[in-house]
């Protein structure tokens, strides 16, 4: 099981080379020792690659960059490897004693995390108001739901559509537009 966002896409970089999708394609990463109960998979987050509204073709064609390094890890669990506690949380799981956790390299997760404004404010209200009671207070500042420097501002950053842009990545988008085609991006 995978505990991932609407706007969070697993992919593996060896999928480039595939002519089309199939069922099987995560095969070659969950298929490990049956003492792992969890694998980690690092997260990239995407910026808003200049656009200034929703693009009309998705998120995986729209937003092509990302910030320089990864912010967090997404995890695949096996249910009967999970601790029946409370201690567990979205990224990862506390595991029975028999199991372990390890990470992968062989695919990773895409969150278009930072949109156009007018997307990202809706979902920076949502989102942080389920961590803060209320997301304008200044507190948990440092969080990881919080934007870097955008503070409790709902107003429009300047320079926001150049905003964290650091690595250009249009994998996943040139990949997607070969297997689905028209309105993709792909004039086939």
């Amino acid at each position: 099981m995978a505990v991932i966002d609407v706007d969070e896409f697993i992919f593996s970089t060896s999928w480039a080379g595939l002519e089309k999708p199939s069922k099987s394609l995560l095969e070659p990463v969950i298929s490990v020792d049956d003492s792992v109960g969890q694998i980690y998979l690092v997260c990239y987050d995407f910026a808003p690659s200049g656009q200034t509204a929703h693009p009309p073709e998705g998120v995986c064609q729209g937003y092509t960059c990302q910030l320089k390094s990864p912010q967090r890890h997404k995890s695949l669990v096996r249910l009967d490897a999970v601790e029946p506690s409370l201690m567990n949380v979205v990224h990862h799981f506390k595991l029975k004693p028999a199991f372990k956790s390890i990470w992968t390299a062989l695919a990773r997760v895409n969150h278009y995390k930072y949109q156009a404004w007018s997307e990202f404010k809706v979902k920076f209200k949502r989102r942080v108001s389920a961590y803060v009671a209320d997301w304008k207070d200044p507190i948990n500042l440092d969080s990881k739901d919080r934007a870097p420097g955008l503070g409790v501002d709902d107003t429009e950053p300047e320079g926001w559509a150049q905003r964290y842009c650091k690595v250009k990545d249009n994998i996943l988008q040139l990949l997607t537009a070969r297997w689905f085609g028209v309105g993709f991006g792909n004039p086939h």
